[in-house]
């Protein structure tokens, strides 16, 4: 059972907007799949780029809950394979 999408928001809400989070991580500190963060990152909308993870450190696409527009480069959909 999944926690719902308005859920979600406000979690992502509460995260540090200094640094970005790779959706291993958000699924980790979400305490849900990856597969329905996927989901949930792509009903947002929010976009991804290559950088470090604020949570684990290693380099990867990463969200960043309040990216500037400029620095959007890609939507979550187009970068994160649905299947890993």
């Amino acid at each position: 059972m999944t926690k719902g999408f308005d859920q979600f928001r406000k979690f992502l809400g509460r995260l540090s907007v200094r640094s970005g989070y790779c959706v291993d991580c958000l699924s980790y500190l979400y305490g849900d799949q990856v597969e329905t963060v996927r989901e949930y990152l792509g009903e947002t909308g929010m976009t991804c780029r290559q950088a470090h993870c604020g949570h684990c450190g290693e380099h990867k696409d990463i969200v960043m809950p309040l990216l500037p527009p400029d620095l959007m480069r890609h939507r979550i959909s187009s970068v994160i394979p649905a299947n890993r």
